[in-house]
Formats: C-alpha cells, sequence, structure tokens
C-alpha cells in the first residue's frame, strides 16, 4: 500500500480506543511466551492460541507447534489449551495420555463452562447462543448432555423450537458476539418463554463490549473504518458488522498492506480500530503509514482497560 494525502483526499484518522489486546489475550499470549522462555521449543499448543495470523507465526517461528489433533502431540509432552476454551473430552484425551496441560482459557470463557454445567445439575434446559462452528461454542456445548441444551445462531432458531415443557429454562451465550444481535435474539426467546432466566452478570466479554461500543461512537464522525484483525476472529468480524450496520462501510484487514487505496477515494477521515487479539504494534505500524503522508490522528477513547488483568495459570 502506498498512501498519498493529496492524492487520495485524506484528512484525518481517528483511532478509537480500546483496541488490542483484552485480558485474556494478554494471559495467553503471556503464558506461551513464559513457557517458551523457561522450557525452550518445541511447545505444542492445541488450536491457534489466540485467533490472529500475526501473533500465531511469530510463535510458530519461535518452535511453537499448533495442533487441531491432540493425538499428535507426543506421549507425556507439555501442552497449552487456547484461549477460547476446550470441550471436557480433550481434558480426558490429555489426562489419559499423560500430557502436561497448562489451560490458557480465557477465565470469562471458563466463567460460561461453569454456567453451563451448574445449571445443568439443576434441571434447566439451556438456550446457547453462539456461532455453531467456533471453538467457544463447542467447548461449552459439550459440558451438558445434547438433550439438555439448544443452539441458537439467529433470531430464526428462536422460532424453529418446540414448544418446551421444561420449566427451568436459561440462557448462555458466546463471549465475542454482536452485543445488539445477541440482544435481539435473547428479546425473542424471553417473549416465547416468560420464565426464562439469565445468570447474573452478563456472558458478552468487557473486550467485546467495549470495542463494538467505541465502533458505534467512531462511525459517527468517519466516513469509513478499517478493523485491524484476521478473518478467523469472531470479535473482529462483529467489529466490521457493527460498522456496517451504522451505515459506514468498513473492511477488515490484517495489517496495513491489506490496505486497497481505492477504498480510500473521496474518504476525507478514516476510523481505525482492532479485535481484542491483536497487537498493538500491527495497529501502529498502519496509523503510522497515514501520519508519514501528513493526515492527522485522533484518538475517540471511551473507556481504559489498561488496569484490567487475569492471574497466569497456576504452573507459571
Amino acid at each position: 500500500m502506498i498512501m498519498s494525502k493529496s492524492r487520495d483526499g485524506l484528512e484525518k484518522i481517528i483511532v478509537a480506543k480500546p483496541g488490542g489486546f483484552c485480558a485474556g489475550v494478554e494471559r495467553a499470549v503471556r503464558t506461551v511466551d513464559l513457557l517458551i522462555e523457561k522450557y525452550g521449543p518445541p511447545l505444542y499448543v492445541r488450536h491457534h492460541i489466540v485467533h490472529n495470523d500475526h501473533v500465531v507465526k511469530r510463535f510458530e517461528k519461535r518452535g511453537v507447534i499448533f495442533v487441531e489433533d491432540l493425538n499428535l502431540v507426543p506421549d507425556g509432552a507439555r501442552v497449552v489449551f487456547s484461549a477460547h476454551g476446550s470441550p471436557p473430552s480433550l481434558y480426558e484425551l490429555a489426562r489419559k495420555r499423560h500430557l502436561q496441560v497448562i489451560d490458557a482459557t480465557c477465565p470469562l470463557v471458563t466463567k460460561v463452562h461453569s454456567e453451563a454445567k451448574r445449571f445443568a445439575a439443576d434441571g434447566y434446559f439451556i438456550f446457547y447462543v453462539g456461532h455453531k462452528n467456533h471453538p467457544e461454542t463447542i467447548g461449552v456445548l459439550e459440558e451438558v448432555v445434547p438433550t439438555q441444551v439448544v443452539l441458537l445462531e439467529t433470531i430464526a432458531d428462536v422460532w424453529k423450537i418446540q414448544p418446551l415443557q421444561q420449566e427451568k429454562l436459561v440462557v448462555l451465550n458466546q463471549t465475542t458476539l454482536s452485543v445488539d444481535d445477541t440482544k435481539e435474539i435473547i428479546e425473542v426467546l424471553k417473549d416465547r418463554f416468560p420464565n426464562l432466566i439469565m445468570p447474573t452478570g452478563r456472558d458478552i466479554c468487557y473486550a467485546t463490549q467495549n470495542r463494538q461500543d467505541a465502533v458505534k461512537a467512531l462511525a459517527k464522525v468517519v466516513d469509513l473504518v478499517l478493523v485491524v484483525g484476521s478473518p478467523t476472529s469472531s470479535n473482529s468480524n462483529r467489529l466490521k458488522e457493527v460498522a456496517e450496520k451504522q451505515g459506514v462501510k468498513a473492511y477488515l484487514v490484517n495489517n496495513k498492506r491489506e490496505i486497497d487505496t481505492t477504498w480510500l477515494k473521496g474518504v476525507r477521515v478514516v476510523g481505525v480500530t482492532s479485535g481484542a487479539s491483536v497487537p498493538d504494534e500491527l495497529v501502529t505500524a498502519l496509523v503510522e503509514s497515514f501520519t508519514r503522508v501528513g493526515v492527522e490522528v485522533e484518538e475517540l477513547k471511551l473507556v481504559d482497560e489498561s488496569r484490567i488483568h487475569f492471574m497466569l495459570p497456576k504452573e507459571l
């Protein structure tokens, strides 16, 4: 990408804050960093530690081996479980193969796993709002027998549910969904099932909420939004969708090199945000590609997340 202020007519970029690593991603990435420093390579990680191509490639260069099939990990080896959470069957397989598991699951995801187990044990039928093939959804659904849970991806799925005799009903959800879409699905659920309850505290994570709120504010003052994030990142994709629903064009890019300058024709103000698994250096590099040609930079800061941190796994 070669940027030209005069050619593109750009006047300003506005960077939404907060952005970049959330506390769960920071914990997971720090876990892998410390294990590599302490034990050296190879280090096995089940699934990409976070959904960001840059982070994954950086770890691969340091000797981290990412696997989907736990059987590819040698017996007795050390293996990290990713931030997205894992199904109970994987923990059992790891136990049988004497693997040394370091669990980097985000504590907010672990909370939903715990809720699913608790409500199931108390006899509740669970409505789970999430994306079918996302590892977080796969992990949570396996905590419950199939007859006690149903997956909902859209409002249409709610209307497909047959009448239930069960009186104890609860709704849980994936932590990285669109806040607005999830709210709409739950509202329809409440209309159909008035005795539905929700657990204390929300399941949408604070970082997802904050970043989506920031994009809504950003969309009011920009002509176009660039979301820095990988295509596999649920929360990054949701940021793009949120911007588009506000009536602003939005593009998802891994880094500054993926920006197509034709997007910027007729654009005076560009908004920049980033997913919760995006390293700060990628956003900084993108912003600098604008400032080098004299484009003004502003920040739009809604909340401060700098004091939010999660404890590392007990093994560290």
